[in-house]
């Protein structure tokens, strides 16, 4: 059997990898939890524990990856994404992670990751709902919370109300769902700070959502630029497999794996037009990354998806070694 089938059907994949996951995290160590981006919201407001280096931070660097493996695999396994029973997503999303050194620490970037991953677990439920009010406004609520942080976030809304069109969800009901979901942290967060008299920080994170920083890729490290790069590729194989062999999977697995492909596409290109918040970005980005490679490492089984399978477990762990001891 082959290194890709076994990595598919094996029950113990994901267990062997987290082992390996666990060790990789300890060898390379923490990072300073360092971003240059400006645009984070509430980020500055939470406690020094919580935004600087020490346990604290790495705990809940930690505990926010397992959630993060933990809900890839329920989204699996509730929509039933892959034709097989694998886990090839889960480790898929903790093998690039591992391999992001600079991303071990508790980041925006994580707030931001975990609540767009529950905005898509929600999102995939308005499936074909007349009913889809509650789905949609829980999956734009996490999109205003995970907004907080990084308010650019609000850009991809019209990313949600393509998808909801694809997912058949679309409707007045949906839209109002919408709406309110996406206004309640707003508003909250507003009321408090009228409250307290700090408007300047409700002003603050309106005024992120139309700052606009072209430039910015020297502040890059190499690491960085391999591994967007690496994360990149994998999402295209993954993207074009599935555009190319997507009538083997039935019509509602195909219309969320095009939301996929949709919400993917634009992280992407913002890291491509804000690279000053690629930390901020690229955990987001990972998820569509881990779904589109999970999909291709699972469902297609030909000598060049071996070879490529290989290509890749290799490049990371070449990544790994040289953003631990070298870069």
């Amino acid at each position: 059997m082959n290194f890709q089938r076994r990595l598919a059907i094996s029950p113990t994949s994901l267990h062997t990898v987290a082992v390996i996951v666990v060790i990789a995290w300890f060898v390379a160590g923490s990072v300073s939890p360092l971003t240059h981006d400006s645009c984070v919201g509430l980020w500055h407001l939470l406690p020094g524990a919580v935004t600087h280096s020490g346990w604290v931070n790495q705990l809940l660097a930690v505990i926010t990856l397992v959630l993060s493996v933990y809900t890839i695999h329920e989204l699996n396994l509730s929509h039933v994404l892959l034709r097989i029973n694998s886990r090839t997503m889960s480790f898929t999303f903790a093998a690039l992670m591992s391999a992001c050194v600079f991303l071990h620490a508790f980041l925006p970037g994580f707030i931001v990751m975990y609540g767009v991953l529950l905005s898509l677990f929600f999102l995939f439920g308005t499936y074909h709902q007349d009913a889809s009010a509650g789905n949609t406004f829980v999956a734009f609520l996490c999109l205003g919370i995970s907004a907080l942080f990084y308010p650019k976030l609000v850009w991809m809304v019209p990313l949600y109300v393509l998808s909801l069109y694809l997912l058949r969800a679309l409707n007045p009901r949906s839209i109002s769902g919408a709406v309110l979901g996406l206004i309640t942290p707003f508003w909250l967060v507003g009321g408090i700070a009228y409250y307290l008299d700090e408007m300047a920080v409700f002003s603050g994170i309106l005024r992120q959502m139309v700052v606009f920083e072209w430039g910015g890729y020297s502040l890059h490290s190499l690491s960085q630029t391999i591994m967007i790069w690496l994360a990149f590729a994998i999402f295209l194989v993954g993207a074009i497999d599935f555009l190319m062999r997507n009538f083997l999977d039935k019509t509602r697995v195909r219309v969320l794996y095009y939301v996929v492909v949709l919400h993917g596409a634009g992280y992407f290109l913002l890291l491509l037009l804000q690279p000053v918040s690629s930390l901020t970005i690229l955990p987001v980005a990972i998820i569509f990354t881990s779904i589109m490679g999970g999909h291709y490492v699972s469902n297609d089984d030909t000598p060049l998806s071996n070879v490529l399978v290989w290509i890749f477990t290799i490049l990371l762990l070449v990544s790994y070694i040289l953003n631990t001891w070298i870069l």
